[in-house]
Order: structure tokens, then C-alpha cells, then sequence
């Protein structure tokens, strides 16, 4: 096993996380279930969303405090990883980057095609053992709870497995999992949450009614969906949500239609608030069907490329929260890495992958259209190439 090394907290905006480090004060719903507040709008409330968003407009720092390690030793190695969902067009985005810098660096990415079930996810475990695999990769929302004879097989066959942007930055596994884990990327997903209800909060000076999309089975959606809550809450106490849930593999299928229904039983919603933003390019179907666009906004959280065009290119679309695609893909070599030459892992998880909030004000900075990667600044090349040195 890799060594652990601690890491130092990161300084983040006191005035940003003043705001969005809440106490989730709400349980995340089943479809159909609302949540709703009471009283009057609340300036001060809606003072402090506009102050949040403003806080994640700049170009994020490279923040990430750890030993320097030769990722020149993973040439020769494979690295097989199983996305949570082929389908889903952000998971394709830093997949493919992730292959092209474990390529730049000599080793083999295997990527694992499937369409979001455990069962598939199982099967891709078994078939890295059998590929004798040097590093499993679960990508991307893969609940590793529902996996654990497939990682005792893993760890039997002495293949460690690392785990990427699935856990909320802060926690870990639960303790029958967490010792089939050699190491996890976490993210700052409930402060991602936070600023897409603060950004709403905020567009409509404290009016929401939103209709919030989430995939219960994803492990960070209902704390998500909690910090979404506690947000309107505290920032917009008369404001309302109701909450639906569509499972991933349902995604392409199911989403528009429950959007359209949503919004013609609850004709004075104004947002759609999908919890990852690859949910948008359906349910902006459901708007159109219901006859709500120019009426109805989303925001959402991720940056995928389409999405962001769809701010450019229309009426639909307000905010993204954006996460660096091409940055998320660098924070998962490095501990990939890590874990392949026996260096010291980051011991939390914490690689310290920002947040950039997009609207139309800033929107053109990632391209025209939109690129992975672009609009973010290019702190992270330098960082990690100074913690890595060359191939």
C-alpha cells in the first residue's frame, strides 16, 4: 500500500465559504416529496446569494500541498477504469483526458465501457483481474458499497483500486469498504450544491420555486440535494423545491417527461435545478414540451462542454457550476500515481479541484463553443508538473 501523507487544510474565500459551508438542516426527498419555507423574502438572504456567486467567479489557484513523486515510474503500467456511466457526456470528457495524460506518461488507460449498473461495474472489476490490471479506477459516482465481493476479489489478486469523485470532499467510506480502497479524489460537492440554490436565489431577488433533479443512487446526490435545501433556507426562507429522482440509466429516457410533468402540476416553478449538469440536455426537453421556455432556467453543477453552449446559445440555461474537467482528470493521476510507484497518496482525498461558477457574463471564456478545460486559468499544469516532473 501507498503511504499516506496528511494535508494541509486549503484558504479558501472566507466570504464564499461563510455562505456555502451550511449544516444540511433538510432530508433529501423521494421523487414527488417537497420541501418548502415560509415568510417574507429575505434581502439580507438574497445579499448573501449574490456575494456567494460573485465569490466563484475568478480563476481558481492551485492549492494542492504534497510530495513531489516521479510520475515517470507509471510507464508499463495499466490503469483500468470503469466510469459509473458510458453514457453520460461529462464522464466522457475526463475520461478521455484522464487516458491522454496516463498516455504522455507511458502507460496504458483502459477504459471500461457500461451503461451504469453495479452488476456491469462488478463485471469490469473481474475483467481488470483477468487483464491483469496494476490499478483499478471506480469513476465518477460508482457506489463501491454495492461492490464489495468484486474488491475483495480485487484485493485478493493484489490490484489496488482508487476511487474518483464520489466521495463529498470531508468524508470517506463506510468501514466495511473503506479498507478495499488504496486511495479516492473527492470533490466539493455540497458547496457546488449550495451555489447553484444561491445562484437562484439571487437571479430572482428570493422568488424560487424549483423542481430539483437527482439520481438517489449516486452517492453524493442527497447531500446535495440537503445543501441545495439548507441553502434556500437560510438565504430565501419563503422559497420552495420539489424534489424528483431519475436513476442514471434512466437519464435519456425518463428525465424529460418528468421535467414536463413537474412543470404543468406545478405551473409557477421558475427553476430546474438538475444536481449534475449532463440532466440538462434532457430536461431542457421537458421545458420546451411544457411550454415553459423563457419562463424556466437551470443550473446546475459540472461544466460539461454542451452544457455550457447551451448558456451561449439560448435562454435556458442560466449558471453552471464548473468544475475543470481537465483538472479533475490531472487530480486522478495524481493519485493514481501515487498509488503505482509507491509514493505518499494525498491521505484525505483532498486535491483541492475548484469551483467556477458560469453565466453569460463570463461564459465566452471557455471557448466558442466550449472546451474541457478552457476558461479555468492553467494554475494546475504548472502545479502538478512541478509535484510530477517530466515523462
Amino acid at each position: 500500500m501507498p503511504l499516506a501523507v496528511p494535508r494541509r487544510p486549503l484558504l479558501r474565500s472566507a466570504a464564499l465559504f461563510l455562505t456555502l459551508g451550511l449544516t444540511a438542516a433538510t432530508a433529501a426527498c423521494s421523487s414527488g416529496q417537497a420541501s418548502t419555507g415560509g415568510g417574507a423574502t429575505d434581502e439580507a438572504g438574497v445579499s448573501a446569494a449574490k456575494a456567494a456567486v460573485a465569490a466563484a467567479t475568478g480563476d481558481p489557484a492551485f492549492t494542492l500541498e504534497a510530495p513531489a513523486f516521479a510520475m515517470s515510474g507509471i510507464a508499463g503500467k495499466k490503469i483500468f477504469n470503469i466510469p459509473n456511466s458510458s453514457a453520460i457526456p461529462y464522464i466522457q470528457a475526463v475520461d478521455t483526458e484522464s487516458a491522454a495524460i496516463a498516455q504522455k506518461y507511458g502507460a496504458t488507460w483502459v477504459e471500461y465501457t457500461n451503461q451504469g449498473s453495479p452488476t456491469e461495474h462488478s463485471a469490469g472489476i473481474d475483467q481488470a483481474i483477468s487483464q491483469g490490471a496494476d490499478l483499478i479506477v471506480l469513476a465518477q459516482g460508482i457506489n463501491a458499497d454495492l461492490l464489495t465481493p468484486a474488491l475483495q476479489r480485487a484485493e485478493a489478486a493484489g490490484i489496488p483500486v482508487l476511487v474518483t469523485h464520489t466521495q463529498q470532499t470531508g468524508t470517506t467510506f463506510s468501514p466495511g469498504t473503506a479498507p478495499l480502497i488504496a486511495a479516492q479524489v473527492t470533490a466539493p460537492f455540497n458547496e457546488a450544491a449550495a451555489l447553484i440554490a444561491n445562484w437562484a436565489i439571487a437571479d430572482s431577488g428570493g422568488k424560487v420555486n424549483a423542481i430539483i433533479i437527482t439520481s438517489q443512487e449516486v452517492p453524493p446526490s442527497n447531500g446535495m440535494v440537503e445543501s441545495m435545501q439548507a441553502t434556500l433556507k437560510q438565504n430565501c426562507p419563503s422559497c420552495t423545491s420539489k424534489v424528483v429522482n431519475v436513476p442514471t440509466t434512466d437519464w435519456a429516457t425518463k428525465i424529460s417527461g418528468e421535467v414536463q410533468t413537474a412543470l404543468q402540476s406545478n405551473p409557477g416553478a421558475n427553476y430546474v435545478l438538475p444536481v449534475y449538469d449532463s440532466m440538462s440536455l434532457y430536461a431542457q426537453q421537458g421545458i420546451t414540451a411544457a411550454g415553459k421556455t423563457g419562463q424556466v432556467q437551470m443550473a446546475s453543477f459540472n461544466g460539461t462542454p454542451d452544457v455550457l453552449k447551451l448558456i451561449q446559445d439560448g435562454d435556458v440555461m442560466g449558471m453552471d457550476v464548473g468544475e475543470n474537467i481537465s483538472w479533475l482528470a490531472w487530480s486522478t493521476l495524481d493519485q493514481a500515481g501515487r498509488i503505482l510507484t509507491g509514493s505518499p497518496i494525498v491521505a484525505d482525498g483532498n486535491e483541492g479541484t475548484p469551483l467556477k461558477v458560469f453565466t453569460d457574463d463570463n461564459i465566452d471564456a471557455t471557448g466558442e463553443p466550449p472546451q474541457a478545460g478552457t476558461g479555468y486559468g492553467d494554475a494546475y499544469v504548472a502545479g502538478y508538473e512541478a509535484l510530477w516532473g517530466q515523462p
